[in-house]
């Protein structure tokens, strides 16, 4: 069977004919795979370039997808380590779920990654109450757009958008837009400026998530520690860094306000939690009819699909 494999660390994937499974174990099923998505998390991960990834290869790449079982039943699964990039993948029943007819299998594949970080960072690390205010910085992505939806489905009162593009900020739908635009972040007069408006927004936030970092992350939490000072909490998680993978974060910040700064991610939440955010995420997007930006690939063009841009999403079709 064909399957989109990586020779060694850092190289380029390539469709690859491997033995196709036969044997399936009681606690497992056999899912024909329909489509699976090329997220960064998916991409680092394959590359070893993330904290989680082992260093075996060659390897499958693909850490989820949607498909069928033997019976016909529509599913989603994961391979945390790798390997749905297959035509045909044996999994731990404890990994599949049945997911809603209703989601067409290359929006389904894309929903779950940005769907998840943002439900897990909500719900587990922020812990976000209902009629709270929540700022999304980065919310032009493909993370970042359902992030918004998310946050009003778990019930913020009000969502504040941040990021680079006016007009896509806007499509967002959220009650306030911030755009840095073309600022030059790394700039004084630039930070000054971006961190003036976010100041108007700052004293009314609870819960900030971040999937930029770097300097936008630093004009952020000055505004917030600055604007809010001890008046009250805010918690701020990281989700992703789009925009840099460190700051300078002086602690003066910290000492002079009530600033929760925490990360969200594959190890940071508990496995279940993370099967949880997944489910949750298509019940919510089956009931509101959440879609994703997304662009279908063929299996032979994993090479155009590895190198197009994150938004709209690559998903491979099979």
């Amino acid at each position: 069977m064909r399957a989109i494999q990586i020779q060694a660390a850092g190289a380029k994937p390539t469709v690859t004919e491997i033995p196709a499974p036969t044997e399936v174990a009681a606690n497992q099923v056999r899912v024909h795979v329909a489509a699976s998505a090329l997220s960064n998390l998916a991409k680092r991960v394959a590359t070893g370039a993330h904290y989680s990834a082992d260093d075996v290869y060659p390897k499958t790449v693909g850490l989820d997808g949607v498909g069928t079982l033997d019976d016909g039943t529509y599913v989603y699964f994961d391979h945390p380590l790798g390997g749905a990039l297959a035509e045909e993948v044996i999994v731990p029943i404890a990994h599949v779920m049945e997911i809603p007819a209703s989601l067409d299998p290359v929006n389904a594949a894309a929903l779950p990654n940005p769907g998840m970080s943002s439900y897990a960072a909500l719900t587990y690390r922020a812990q976000l109450q209902e009629g709270e205010t929540v700022l999304i910085n980065g919310a032009t992505g493909v993370a970042g757009q359902l992030a918004v939806k998310m946050a009003y489905a778990l019930g913020a009162k009000k969502v504040i958008a941040t990021g680079r593009r006016a007009e896509a900020l806007n499509a967002t739908g959220a009650d306030i837009t911030i755009a840095s635009n073309q600022l030059d972040l790394t700039d004084a007069d630039s930070r000054a400026a971006y961190g003036a408006s976010l100041a108007t927004v700052a004293g009314e936030v609870d819960v900030v998530l971040d999937y930029l970092y770097g300097p936008s992350a630093e004009v952020l939490l000055t505004a917030l520690a600055q604007t809010t000072a001890g008046s009250h909490p805010v918690r701020y998680v990281e989700v992703g860094a789009m925009a840099g993978a460190t700051l300078n974060l002086p602690a003066s910040l910290l000492r002079s306000s009530k600033l929760s700064v925490m990360g969200s991610g594959l190890q940071a939440v508990d496995t279940v939690d993370l099967q949880t955010a997944v489910e949750q995420t298509y019940q919510l997007a089956d009931r509101y009819g959440w879609q994703v930006p997304t662009q279908a690939f063929e299996l032979s063009d994993i090479a155009t699909a590895w190198t197009a841009p994150n938004n709209p999403r690559a998903v491979i079709t099979f």
